[in-house]
């Protein structure tokens, strides 16, 4: 979303990110709902979730797969999964957690400082 800012924090599990966007994530996602007991947004396990795309920076995106966007199940059934894009809790800085490095490489560049990231191959 515009006017948000973020961070890559390796000690963070999730992608956190603005109400908005996740809410718009997960209207295509059968099934999909908020889950005050779980805290977050759970769905069926078997829903067919999309990727997600989001702008870092001026002019780069980065995509996570839809094979990432499962986080883990939830019941013993593993019936219903919590998903692997929560609500940053009405803040404006996305956190990049350890879900977006599975998809990409990470570039500290402390002297500046900046961050790069590069797609996994």
């Amino acid at each position: 979303m515009s006017g948000t800012t973020g961070i890559a924090d390796t000690g963070t599990t999730l992608i956190l990110t603005v109400d908005q966007a996740v809410t718009a994530y997960y209207a295509k996602v059968a099934g999909a709902k908020y889950d005050s007991t779980q805290g977050g947004y759970t769905f069926p396990c078997t829903a067919t979730l999309p990727t997600f795309s989001i702008r870092i920076g001026t002019t780069a995106y980065a995509t996570i797969p839809a094979s990432l966007m499962n986080f883990a199940p939830v019941d013993s059934a593993g019936k219903t999964c919590f998903g692997s894009l929560q609500s940053v809790g009405g803040g404006s800085q996305n956190i990049y957690g350890d879900v977006f490095f599975n998809a990409y490489y990470g570039i500290f560049d402390a002297s500046t400082p900046r961050f790069g990231f590069a797609a996994l191959k």
